[in-house]
């Protein structure tokens, strides 16, 4: 879905168009009493979900608890479906420290179809706002290549923002349209997603404004964008590879019929079964008018799981494609192979600072440019080198300044466990002073001076400055993660 929803002003919905939308879709139902069923649950608001983020350690010790607050969700194991809003699950310390991302459960199924492994190459095409890219990421293990594609600049800084608060590390972020990114990945990606920008009518329960711009004409308008998305996505695939396809329509116009487009240029598309997912075929005469393997492709309806609607392919390929334009050949780019001397020593000065070892995967690096040390993809200097689209790579770990490094809050939250220097336990009632952007009143003065930790519980909440004799902290926090309305799930 790609429209504006946070415009100034909205004209209220037509319920004809409403109604319109819903027998467009209701078509593919098998009988009236289906049909029903999907137009009285798309009337109604879909409940509110997260999701845990295994790369932050601390979201495993709330497993049991979401179990007993929440339902769980069939096709993610660390999904839960909540009775909080939305908006109350943003305000929890939980989601400020990256442990849980909220997200509708619909989508959640194109990741776990897809199947990420540690190590690989994994391209998300259409990556904003970066709730599945940072699944990708968690099934990574923050391993590996993860290159996330987002087209439009305006989506940006939630996409960065949301891989910030999570502690993403492997990512390279570019912004190009996806037919000149196919000039430089030719044949490359172990798994690539597509979750295209479409017409969202699978959204009309979170979101009636989309009636404001939905048509069929208009779905039909997306499915040849789409069309070409799928395509030279399909061309940066490696052979043997797979390639999930998905949208948030229903729609035939988004869906079926961009997979036409696909096989119509390439011959060798395979379609693979989704065994997550029990699918409901479309009726007799018009599953009639597609090739028979794409009965394996899936609709997520929202009055079979209580969600919103969503359309999933999961598609393999064959043999190599050659690409039209060819710019260059990013298999011919060189990883870098070791951290450059003062990304080594300033990260070693990190470690005997706040008496920890920071984590390095295998295939990622440490390194220095602008005063930021980053934990990198090894692949990540080259894309930047020979990428003209590259926006940023890799998870600032620090910013060095005279001789100091002044850790992020991203590392605090990622790695504040592992770190055994100087920090101060706090009670709840400080936590959200500091999460008010205000000072933090100490029971009893500390004899601890200038940068210490913030610890509440299981959480490595941020960094602070003593001050006043001992009395008071200044929290280090970041002004995006202020809540002023701060809650904890435990």
């Amino acid at each position: 879905m790609n429209k504006d929803r946070n415009a100034p002003s909205r004209k209220a919905f037509d319920p004809a168009k409403l109604q319109a939308l819903l027998e467009h879709i209701g078509r593919l139902l098998p009988d009236e009493k289906e049909r029903q069923a999907f137009y009285s649950c798309s009337q109604t608001p879909p409940p509110a979900s997260l999701r845990l983020n295994p790369l932050q350690a601390q979201s495993q010790t709330l497993h049991p608890l979401l179990r007993q607050l929440g339902e769980s969700v069939p096709w993610c194991e660390d999904a839960f479906v909540m009775p909080e809003s939305e908006k109350g699950l943003g305000q929890m310390l939980e989601h400020a420290m990256g442990a849980v991302y909220v997200q509708a459960k619909a989508p959640m199924l194109a990741v776990e179809v897809l199947a990420p492994r540690p190590g690989e190459r994994v391209l998300d095409l259409c990556a904003a706002p970066g709730g599945k890219s940072i699944q990708i990421a968690a099934r990574m293990q923050n391993s590996g290549l993860l290159l996330l594609n987002e087209m439009r600049s305006k989506r940006m800084p939630s996409l960065v923002g949301n891989l910030e608060r999570c502690g993403v590390a492997n990512f390279v972020v570019s912004q190009a349209p996806g037919a000149m990114l196919a000039r430089y990945f030719h044949n490359f990606f172990d798994r690539i997603l597509v979750d295209a920008p479409c017409s969202g009518d699978g959204i009309v329960r979170k979101d009636k404004n989309m009636l404001n711009y939905w048509s069929s004409e208009n779905a039909g308008h997306f499915g040849q964008q789409q069309i070409g998305l799928l395509r030279t996505a399909f061309h940066m695939l490696k052979p043997g590879g797979s390639l999930v396809y998905s949208t948030c329509s229903l729609s035939l116009e988004e869906n079926e019929e961009v997979l036409l487009g696909l096989i119509r240029r390439y011959a060798d598309v395979e379609i693979r079964p989704i065994d997550k997912y029990e699918n409901r075929p479309l009726p007799p005469e018009i599953a009639a008018q597609y090739p028979a393997d794409f009965s394996r492709c899936v609709r997520v309806w929202p009055h079979h799981h209580n969600t919103e609607g969503a359309f999933v392919a999961h598609l393999c390929k064959r043999e190599p494609t050659t690409g039209t334009h060819r710019d260059e050949d990013a298999a011919t780019w060189s990883p870098q192979t070791s951290c450059d001397s003062a990304a080594d020593e300033a990260r070693r000065a990190i470690e005997s600072r706040w008496q920890c070892n920071l984590p390095r995967p295998q295939d990622q690096i440490y390194t220095l440019s602008s005063r930021l040390l980053t934990l990198q993809p090894a692949l990540g200097p080259a894309i930047q080198q020979h990428l003209p689209h590259f926006v940023r790579s890799g998870m600032r770990v620090a910013r060095h300044h005279k001789g100091y490094s002044f850790i992020s809050q991203q590392t605090v939250a990622l790695y504040g466990h592992l770190m055994q220097g100087p920090s101060i336990e706090l009670n709840f009632s400080q936590l959200q002073s500091i999460f008010q952007g205000q000072l933090a009143q100490l029971d009893r003065p500390t004899d601890l001076k200038g940068e210490v930790l913030c610890r509440f519980g299981p959480w490595t909440a941020c960094r602070a400055i003593v001050q006043q004799g001992g009395l008071l902290l200044d929290g280090m926090l970041p002004r995006n993660f202020f809540r002023n309305n701060l809650r904890t799930l435990v």
